[in-house]
């Protein structure tokens, strides 16, 4: 590494920690699949999720027998997915998580979700009205028609009303350890030609429909942009960027807060070069947030069209540089430019 780079590198890191630690809030976001990598903490502190509490990615690639194996049926005769016999086997799921668990969890069925949930009604009613409503505005913000792939079967949402026993199911289904995590998604990993399924665990931590909105908001946008077209991860920062803006577009509120670090550090001249080439997996500190987002902004503010076009040849195996070339007529250097520019040009403008 250059010093020039190595220096700027430093300088942008320490001012980060020490603005983090004068507000008391330091915050990484590690991913976990399998392999599990190493997460990345370019700062040290308290882990947070952008929401409030760690999140995670879990990728499942083994079950137990039973109602969490795909369905003997789960073909047609034509060799293509039988949704419904998939859907029915996930419904069973829930009589072996109440069992296993000595749970009272209940199910609603949504046109693309299972809620299995243990909470009162009228929390549970809200989770089932956001179901939809976030997914109804992933394809209308995007352009995803309704026959594009995502999921296979439905998106089973796990809300539960204790986090004891929201860290009892990771344990227990999912082998995972979420005892500092706010919440998770996890992608039930299968050959590409098989039924890729996703579920979505959300402790009530917290009884504020405000609070709990926007972290279904995050968590369901990534569950939804992990299986989109192809199972071919997004960069970090696109990952990200996209779980944030979606909150915003649940609640308009949100977006003073999401732009703040973003406007800070363009600001400061600081570079954001290291950011755009954080692989999924890993990690970053919780001002990476904001220029994710804003970001996502950016680019689809230069063209809808274009954005979709940029994550569709994501999707298909296209490095980022490449697929920007393409959809956009520029790559990441030239993203990082303009970006200034819209952040200290454009945001203060457009409130």
């Amino acid at each position: 590494m250059r010093s020039g780079v190595r220096r700027r590198k430093e300088w942008r890191l320490r001012t980060i920690a020490a603005a983090l630690t004068a507000l008391g809030w330091l915050t990484a976001f590690p991913c976990r699949a399998a392999p599990k990598p190493e997460p990345v903490k370019p700062v040290e502190g308290e882990e947070k999720q952008a929401g409030g509490g760690k999140e995670e990615r879990v990728v499942v690639r083994s079950r137990e027998p039973g109602s969490w194996e795909l369905p003997s049926n789960y073909r047609n005769a034509d060799g293509s997915f039988n949704q419904q016999a998939i859907v029915a086997q996930q419904k069973m799921r829930l009589d072996e998580v109440n069992k296993r668990l000595t749970a009272r969890m209940r199910l609603v069925e949504t046109p693309h979700y299972l809620v299995f949930s243990d909470v009162d009604d009228a929390l549970t009613g809200l989770f089932v009205k956001w179901c939809e409503a976030l997914y109804s505005n992933l394809c209308r913000h995007f352009s995803i028609g309704p026959k594009e792939k995502t999921w296979d079967g439905k998106c089973i949402l796990l809300v539960f009303n204790s986090r004891s026993l929201f860290q009892q199911f990771a344990k227990t289904f999912d082998g995972n350890d979420a005892s500092r995590a706010g919440a998770y998604f996890a992608w039930e990993s299968q050959p590409p030609n098989e039924p890729q399924l996703v579920h979505i665990c959300i402790p009530l931590d917290t009884r504020d429909p405000r609070r709990l909105q926007e972290l279904f908001a995050h968590e369901g946008t990534h569950a939804f942009f992990q299986l989109y077209r192809k199972v071919v991860d997004l960069p970090l920062w696109l990952h990200e960027g996209l779980a944030e803006f979606m909150t915003v577009v649940n609640d308009k509120g949100l977006m003073s807060q999401k732009q703040e670090w973003s406007k800070s550090m363009a600001r400061e001249g600081a570079s954001i070069g290291q950011i755009l080439e954080v692989p999924s997996g890993q990690g970053f500190a919780y001002p990476a947030y904001s220029v994710s987002y804003t970001l996502v902004e950016f680019l689809l503010t230069a063209g809808k069209s274009k954005f979709k076009k940029f994550i569709d040849l994501v999707k298909d195996g296209k490095p980022q540089e490449e697929a920007l070339q393409e959809a956009y007529g520029f790559g990441l250097a030239e993203l990082e430019r303009r970006w200034y520019v819209f952040v200290q040009e454009y945001l203060p403008q457009h409130r």
